[in-house]
């Protein structure tokens, strides 16, 4: 896949996940669309919209970084759109040793989503931030998360950018195996010059 404005989608099966939780649950099954690994040093941002019919608790997609270096346990941050007490929000789950997660409110009818992951810091620090574009990023550009620890040691580590779609709810919930499909649209990777 290269960065494309062109729409696609994404379908992910029930009991698919990303997610790291002690004392050993492990899951990285999700349907994805990645860009070929490049050197985490040289990454600089990435945006991408979407929307899709979220129906069941844990429904998700947005934008994947998937971490990865010869010897060390993958790393990861996701952040998109999580359906979650009946409605959807902005989300941003990030895993170093184990995951964490955060959800941010959404206005009501809002149904499509534009999210952009960007490096920002200098010498004294550089952190990954989560950004929510209201209105496709015409509009106001809401900071979601700082993920401080993304780029702390950076060197010898590759990253894959891309989408990806997740039903975490397993077949016992989801009536007759059902789907999700995740529409996709404007995906954007720079590098640094």
């Amino acid at each position: 896949m290269q960065p494309t404005k062109k729409p696609f989608a994404i379908t992910a099966p029930p009991d698919s996940d990303i997610w790291r939780k002690p004392p050993s649950r492990d899951v990285f099954n999700a349907k994805t669309s990645l860009l070929p690994p490049i050197p985490l040093t040289s990454f600089s941002r990435s945006r991408i919209s979407l929307a899709s019919s979220w129906k069941y608790r844990y429904d998700q997609g947005g934008l994947l970084l998937h971490l990865t270096k010869p010897g060390e346990t993958d790393r990861w941050l996701k952040a998109g759109v999580e359906f979650y007490n009946q409605k959807p929000y902005i989300s941003a789950a990030g895993c170093d040793k184990f995951a964490d997660w955060s959800i941010y409110p959404v206005d009501a009818g809002e149904e499509e989503f534009t999210l952009e992951l960007r490096r920002e810091g200098d010498e004294n620090g550089k952190g990954l931030w989560v950004y929510w574009l209201k209105g496709g990023g015409d509009g106001e550009r809401v900071p979601v998360r700082e993920v401080a620890w993304f780029f702390a040691s950076e060197e010898g580590w590759d990253v894959s950018v891309g989408a990806y779609a997740c039903r975490p709810a397993g077949e016992d919930v989801v009536k007759d195996k059902e789907k999700l499909e995740v529409r996709f649209w404007g995906f954007e990777m720079e590098e640094l010059q």
